[in-house]
């Protein structure tokens, strides 16, 4: 009896498992342990690496017993810094060289020191001046008025693309506006922005948070990731201060601001023909991720300058081993974001795990 479809998905899957982790393995490592001062681990702990030029180069958050690790960091110094409310935040310094799985030593948060005030209450004696008038505090700011922005698929501003040419950027994120809170950011925190009048920015404009990342499976090969939305509230020639419309996922200083171009929420179109004799390859996955599944995002290499256009429909699938008949189909997608030598597309069902190097070929009706 002939193996089912499933039972070959499954061992497929498990190759492509083990071949992952395998390829990790290879990759230097830097990891250690965060804990309080008695020595507990610390889950959640948000630890960002930078370079020497204060660049932040990677970020991560610390597993249930505490544990962090981050791959392929750049050669040279790098600054550890571990955040997490309640705590105050430490920086250590390590060195990053060659292929070499480098251990820090476990980090130790201390509790935030907290203040108090003591009243104390009494009989003033007849010669005492009376008390100095009582301090009035000023009531808060009220919170930035936000426009509203237009209904659009939030897939075609989430998902991962292919760089341009040139980076088109407004400015970068420096940090909350308000000194509490850690080092990720959630709709309504106002943030500071490296950046002014002098870069482009306005009240008002809508702005994409963008990073660069590695993509996995194609050495060499770097993806956009557009991590949330903000507005621009306010404006002086060299700083503003923009308000987290939305994030996509984990919204960090560093990210650098681009232009919003957004696409309308639409029905995908009809399905049809595949032409296999025009098909794209799948370029890259969004950040961190290996495969495609139903609902990720990713990355092929034909756009405009191709025909390639939202909505369109799209079957996935990969060239049989010598002796089979045919293309092995293994999924349908559609369009939801275009440039000109590029797009971005979103996986609608797949039968098989799907992979960078696997081809998309446009459907007629």
């Amino acid at each position: 009896m002939r193996p089912s479809t499933l039972t070959l998905a499954t061992v497929f899957l498990v190759f492509l498992a083990s071949a992952a982790t395998a390829a990790g393995d290879d990759l230097r490592r830097l990891h250690g342990v965060v804990a309080d001062e008695s020595g507990g681990v610390l889950p959640g702990v948000t630890v960002v690496a930078a370079s020497e030029d204060g660049r932040i180069v990677a970020t991560g958050v610390t597993d249930q017993v505490g544990r962090y690790a981050f791959r392929a960091l750049p050669d040279g110094a790098i600054r550890l810094t571990f955040q997490l409310e309640g705590f105050s935040a430490i920086s250590v310094d390590v060195a990053v060289a060659g292929d070499v799985d480098t251990a820090v030593p476990t980090q130790r948060l201390r509790l935030a020191p907290k203040s108090e005030t003591v009243m104390v209450r009494g009989t003033a004696p007849v010669d005492v001046p009376p008390p100095s008038p009582r301090i009035v505090i000023p009531p808060a700011p009220p919170p930035p008025v936000v426009k509203p922005v237009a209904e659009h698929d939030k897939d075609s501003v989430c998902g991962p693309a292919k760089p341009g040419v040139t980076t088109e950027s407004f400015g970068t994120i420096r940090s909350r506006r308000a000194a509490s809170g850690h080092g990720l950011y959630a709709s309504g925190d106002e943030l500071v922005i490296d950046g002014g009048k002098t870069t482009g920015l306005e009240v008002g404009q809508n702005l994409v948070a963008r990073r660069s990342f590695h993509a996995s499976g194609e050495p060499g090969m770097t993806g956009e990731h557009t991590a949330g939305l903000v507005q621009i509230v306010s404006a002086d020639q060299s700083a503003a201060v923009a308000v987290v419309i939305y994030a996509c996922d984990e919204l960090m200083p560093g990210d650098w601001l681009g232009p919003f171009e957004p696409e309308p929420v639409r029905a995908p179109e009809r399905a049809g023909i595949p032409a296999y004799d025009r098909a794209a390859r799948i370029l890259l996955t969004d950040a961190d991720q290996l495969i495609g599944a139903p609902r990720r995002l990713m990355v092929i290499d034909r756009g405009r300058d191709n025909g390639i256009h939202v909505g369109q429909r799209l079957t996935l699938f990969r060239e049989r081993r010598p002796g089979g008949r045919g293309p092995a189909v293994i999924g349908d997608a559609v369009v939801v974001a275009v440039r000109l030598d590029s797009a971005t597309i979103r996986v609608q069902h797949a039968s098989d795990v799907i992979a960078v190097g696997d081809s998309a070929a446009p459907q007629r009706p």
